[in-house]
């Protein structure tokens, strides 16, 4: 009986030892198709990250290429810039219009980006650009300031609302995000 009990516990031993192994198998196998997985997904996502770094590197390039012929026309406006402080000098007034400045009309203003450049009777300068700035009828507008003319002569200020990286093209000129229109508002006044 003994013996037949020792060949029992020897029996077990080897089904539990046979089991102990086929599971440490079984597991080794999940392990090596997760190790596997793993890696596919890690490739995939430096695949995704080069895609996406490629992607922002065109974007930049051409954002880039826009800025700097944007740049160029911005250079090309200094002129109406003079002609706008010479007349208000000479007048104490702002032209109301291109011809008071002796400036060409609004469509001769053609460049890279550039599609057309107004003066407003305010003396600002209203510059209307193409496509190829990144938005299509995209402006920006020149402010003159003439509060302290007489000491500091007429300052000028840059905005836009339609180039959020202006900075890019002008270190001077504010990107000033539209004000939302609220349905049922009344209109703000020149709009």
């Amino acid at each position: 009986m003994r013996k037949a009990a020792a060949v029992w516990a020897s029996a077990l031993l080897l089904a539990a030892a046979a089991l102990a192994a086929y599971r440490f198998l079984a597991v080794d196998r999940e392990q090596r198709r997760l190790g596997g997985e793993i890696q596919a997904l890690k490739q995939d996502q430096q695949r995704m990250r080069q895609t996406l770094d490629a992607s922002q590197e065109a974007l930049a390039a051409a954002s880039d290429e826009a800025s700097l012929r944007m740049r160029e026309d911005l250079q090309a406006v200094a002129g109406m810039r003079v002609a706008i402080v010479e007349y208000y000098q000479t007048n104490g007034r702002m032209p109301a219009q291109q011809a008071d400045a002796g400036l060409p009309a609004p469509d001769h203003y053609r460049g890279r980006t550039l599609k057309s450049a107004t003066v407003a009777p305010d003396g600002s300068i209203d510059l209307v650009f193409d496509a190829a700035s990144g938005v299509d009828g995209g402006r920006i507008r020149f402010v003159a300031d003439t509060t302290r003319a007489d000491a500091m002569g007429v300052r000028w200020r840059c905005e836009t609302a339609d180039y959020p990286q202006i900075k890019r093209v002008s270190p001077l000129c504010e990107y000033e995000p539209p004000v939302p229109k609220i349905a049922g508002a009344p209109a703000a006044p020149g709009s």
